[in-house]
């Protein structure tokens, strides 16, 4: 396990503390999420969580102290105060940070191993990654346009009709924007607390009864999230005036009862720039601030909610502002968004879940992780994949981001597809849409819809065979779904990610450390997604051994090869000696199998050359088995469950 640094080797320089390694590394990975690139060995890093609107760069929404290398090395530093690595020295790293608020130097860890034991052994202190109920692996659809129950209900007889299976929705302009608790339009009684049972408020437009619509929308397979920041609104931020009254009668009683983040004189914390501007943030290191803030969604859970979407989370702006348990800012700027998202974590309960952007070292055990903003361009998606990479070297599994951006200009139809292809073999794959209120939409003509949807980005560039070659897949995430299951349960137990940069399963090819647009799927399949427009050829890095095009057959050998870009897939290749369990239809891949998780079409292992492979899932269903070249052999199976058993070359799974 991870080691601490003697305390006699970290040197005190002014009001900074310093440890250097030194130790010869070919690459440093981890840190969080990094936008910029995956390997950050000769640059600089702040852990630092910050907000950043597009083009986040060097910052990042979601920060940890820590890093690996594949040479056998890596550090953490236990703290949330802002720490920051020099890597700008060759063999050697350097970090230096501030003592805590109470005077306490932070530890600093060795871990030793592979990459793959170094983030076990670091995920093993942190916090092993949560196992998400199943529908989190299904399709999401959001937008941040959809101000209406009719709205909502519109996109769910669309998915319905057209055929594109999903399993969550995000609805997120829901709330008055004052009280933020409470739907838009609803009529509730003016008191000093926001806490109400559902029989005591009275559902009016655009929200008539969304007792009614969560029940629909739960028959359809659709789990509900629902959109949230931790503010008590006031001043300029009162965005809407239903229940006006409400909000300032409670937001007296929170100043008066001291329930909010407070200065160093002892007066509200306001936030003071960025957005939410002059609204006071809940201190959820107060157990009795806690209760009072979610005494005013209990009627959501009543309702049915199955989640919330915790947005913003970097409020935090001061260093000097005080939380209840004594910390301050200086920490707080760091620690703020796991206090946020792990307080709805613990509200919406084990059935449950929240969704975040911003985090830190613990937020993979209770946090689904979206990428957060970005417009729709190739540069924003190169970044985003760089930043979905290094999420995985921190130990984030479940993650995703906003297919195609989800601001700006409408993505080519170039861009979309290709933004689709790869997150269908993510473990969350969701689009997400900005309002064109918010001023940062552009359209041509006369287009002004601004989803991100797959049915209105058809529309859009008129053309009825991208919606055919979109819906293939979301059929084929669909198909991967025992797969990412699996995965999800192995990122608990080790702490290794479902997307994975190279360097994890091959820390000692020196060529695969440095590929930053490829990712492996698990240890069985290697995806290269299409990154550039105009272009019908890329170079692939398939590292030692024997690789099968997922979809032709063709097999090749490791090396760099370039390979023809087809438009209906990506360049996908299934490693030798693997096995992918699939839900089928028919036996093809890519096939139509519902959005209904509570069990298989046709449950099918497609195996390469010869290997063991063990199953598992939510069923309990629990398979071994062994295989050669043209024959398996079964070596458990607890339930008697059903199974196909493909021999990859001997039959062509993709129609």
């Amino acid at each position: 396990m991870m080691k601490r640094i003697p305390e006699n080797l970290i040197k005190r320089t002014g009001e900074k503390f310093s440890y250097t390694h030194v130790r010869a590394y070919r690459a440093a990975y981890g840190f969080g999420e990094k936008f910029d690139a995956v390997d950050q060995a000769g640059k600089f890093v702040r852990a630092c969580v910050r907000e950043k609107c597009f083009r986040q760069g060097e910052y990042t929404y979601l920060s940890m102290p820590c890093f690996l290398t594949p040479d056998g090395f890596g550090l953490y530093v236990d703290t949330y105060v802002e720490v920051d690595f020099d890597f700008t020295k060759e063999g050697q790293a350097e970090i230096s940070f501030p003592a805590e608020s109470d005077g306490r130097v932070p530890a600093v860890y060795l871990a030793e191993g592979t990459p793959k034991q170094i983030l076990f052994q670091f995920r093993s202190f942190a916090g092993m990654p949560r196992v998400f109920p199943k529908w989190t692996l299904g399709a999401w659809m959001s937008a941040n346009r959809w101000h209406t129950q009719d709205e909502v209900e519109e996109q769910r007889r669309l998915a319905k009709e057209l055929n594109f299976p999903h399993n969550v929705l995000v609805i997120e302009p829901w709330s008055d924007l004052t009280t933020h608790c409470l739907f838009n339009g609803t009529e509730a009684p003016a008191r000093d607390r926001a806490a109400f049972a559902r029989e005591e408020l009275r559902f009016c437009e655009p929200w008539r009864d969304p007792a009614a619509l969560i029940e629909r929308l739960h028959a359809d397979g659709l789990r509900v999230l629902l959109w949230t920041v931790p503010v008590y609104a006031q001043g300029d931020n009162l965005e809407t005036r239903c229940n006006e009254a409400l909000c300032l009668r409670e937001n007296e009683t929170v100043k008066r009862e001291g329930d909010c983040v407070k200065n160093a004189d002892g007066s509200p914390y306001e936030i003071p720039h960025t957005w939410c501007v002059g609204s006071m943030v809940p201190d959820f290191t107060s157990e009795r601030a806690t209760a009072r803030w979610f005494e005013r969604f209990a009627y959501l859970k009543e309702l049915g909610i199955d989640g919330f979407k915790t947005d913003g989370g970097e409020f935090i702006h001061d260093r000097g502002v005080l939380f209840s348990d004594g910390t301050t800012g200086l920490e707080g700027q760091n620690r703020y968004c796991e206090l946020y998202t792990e307080a709805f974590a613990r509200f919406i309960g084990e059935e449950g879940i929240v969704f975040s952007r911003a985090g830190g070292q613990r937020t993979p055990s209770f946090s689904v992780v979206w990428a957060g903003d970005q417009e729709s361009t190739w540069e924003e998606f190169r970044a985003v994949i760089k930043a979905g990479l290094s999420a995985g070297l921190s130990g984030i599994s479940c993650w995703g981001f906003d297919i195609a951006g989800f601001s700006g200009y409408l993505p080519s139809r170039e861009l979309y597809l290709r933004a689709v292809q790869t997150a269908a073999f993510l473990p969350v794959m969701q689009w997400h849409s900005d309002p064109v209120s918010n001023g940062r939409c552009d359209f041509t003509g006369a287009w002004t819809c601004n989803d991100r949807s797959p049915w209105n980005l058809a529309a859009y560039h008129k053309d009825g065979r991208l919606l055919e070659i979109l819906r293939e897949q979301f059929f084929l995430h669909y198909n991967l779904l025992p797969y990412q299951y699996l995965l999800m349960l192995g990122s608990a137990r080790t702490g290794t990610p479902a997307m994975r940069h190279l360097a994890l399963e091959f820390p000692e090819d020196d060529e695969a450390l440095g590929v930053e647009d490829e990712f492996m799927l698990g240890d069985a399949l290697l995806i290269a997604p299409v990154l550039r427009d105009y272009c019908d050829r890329r170079a692939v890095y398939l590292p030692q051994g024997k690789w099968f095009d997922l979809y032709s057959g063709r097999a090749y050998e490791g090396g760099w090869t370039e390979v023809t870009l087809q438009e209906r897939h990506l360049p996908v290749f299934l490693r030798e000696g693997k096995c992918v369990p699939l839900d089928l239809a028919g036996g093809k891949l890519c096939s139509d199998v519902g959005n209904d998780l509570s069990r298989y079409r046709e449950l099918t292992f497609l195996v390469s050359g010869e290997g063991r492979f063990d199953f598992e899932d939510d069923l309990g269903n629990e398979i071994s088995l062994s295989w050669s070249e043209h024959s398996h052999r079964e070596l458990r199976n607890e339930k008697r469950a059903a199974y196909a058993v493909v021999h990859f070359g001997q039959k062509n799974i993709y129609g």
